[in-house]
């Protein structure tokens, strides 16, 4: 019983007497022998790139609370190239014996021909795989209307969005949401895919400020790029948010803390490391499941950084 055999028959008033002995004496079940009983290692691989970004921090913190729920523990796996990668490619961690199934949080979008099913169990976390089923994905296009309403609420209608290559998966998502939000007649909105840098922000800021059309409202897609964007802008003498007002995609406590603080979209980052886990957690056990979508909690967290453009202030009384 105190290897977790669900098949024993015991009474739940003495099982709750040995669990609580147990503790006491400070008992800890011998994973290694569960292990080789069951064939199961205990142990999650989950793939990630770009550890730099506070945002996986939020989501490996809800993957490891699930994984402690499920008896399991979690290696992470750094990608810092973010190279296209399969399950095929860490399937050896499983056939070796080294993990029982893999969490793929690699962000880009497989091209070409769809690769044929893995033979281990996996689950893609924050992207979306070649086939469905295994995807464990946050809701973007809600994401996204949080964003253009609020702007929108505001009197804008030249929308800019500053955000990685549409290779990867959540950018490519970002990006159909808002095209599809800002199609109504009189609104429009410039995109600019750049490197998930400080740099890769500031040079797309630049050219997005040297169009005809200058967005009044910018969105930015990730931390890095924020602050490349915010420099551009203060090169550039444009004030925030009094000509341009910006909204961040990724959530930090730091945000509140800048000269002007920044308005974001809070995502649900440790439910969908939660989700992830026990997703693979049900497929390591044989259960089928499908695509999960996690949609909340997921707010906007209002800031300084938003106002109605110059021109509907200066039409005021």
């Amino acid at each position: 019983m105190l290897n977790g055999d669900a098949s024993l028959s015991i009474r739940p008033e003495t099982r709750d007497r040995i669990l609580a002995a147990a503790r006491r004496q400070g008992y800890r079940p011998n994973v290694m022998a569960r292990g080789l009983k069951h064939a199961r290692t205990g142990a999650l691989a989950m793939v990630v790139p770009l550890l730099r970004n506070p945002v996986w921090a939020s989501i490996q913190r809800g993957a490891l609370r699930a994984a402690v729920e499920g008896g399991q523990v979690v290696m992470i796996l750094d990608e810092p190239e973010d190279d296209v990668r399969l399950p095929t490619d860490y399937q050896y961690l499983v056939e070796e014996s080294r993990a029982d199934g893999l969490l793929i949080a690699t962000a880009r979008r497989p091209g070409g021909e769809r690769p044929r099913p893995p033979a281990v169990p996996h689950v893609y976390i924050n992207r979306r795989g070649p086939q469905p089923g295994n995807n464990v994905v946050m809701d973007e296009e809600k994401a996204m209307r949080l964003f253009v309403e609020r702007v929108s609420l505001l009197g804008h209608r030249r929308l800019g969005m500053v955000d990685g290559f549409k290779i990867i998966d959540t950018v490519y998502r970002r990006a159909a949401a808002v095209r599809a939000l800002c199609s109504a007649p009189g609104m429009s909105v410039a995109f600019e895919h750049a490197e998930d840098t400080e740099a890769g922000g500031y040079e797309a800021t630049l050219r997005l400020l040297s169009r005809h059309d200058v967005p009044t409202a910018l969105g930015v897609g990730n931390l890095s790029q924020l602050f490349g964007v915010m420099k551009a802008l203060r090169e550039a003498g444009a004030a925030v948010p009094d000509d341009m007002s910006l909204v961040s995609f990724d959530e930090d406590d730091c945000l509140g803390f800048l000269e002007v603080a920044v308005t974001s979209v809070s995502m649900p980052l440790e439910e969908l490391g939660a989700a992830a886990v026990r997703a693979l957690i049900d497929r390591v056990d044989g259960r089928s499941g499908a695509d999960v979508l996690v949609s909340d909690p997921l707010v906007l967290v209002e800031r300084a950084s938003t106002a109605p453009p110059r021109l509907s202030r200066r039409l005021r009384p």
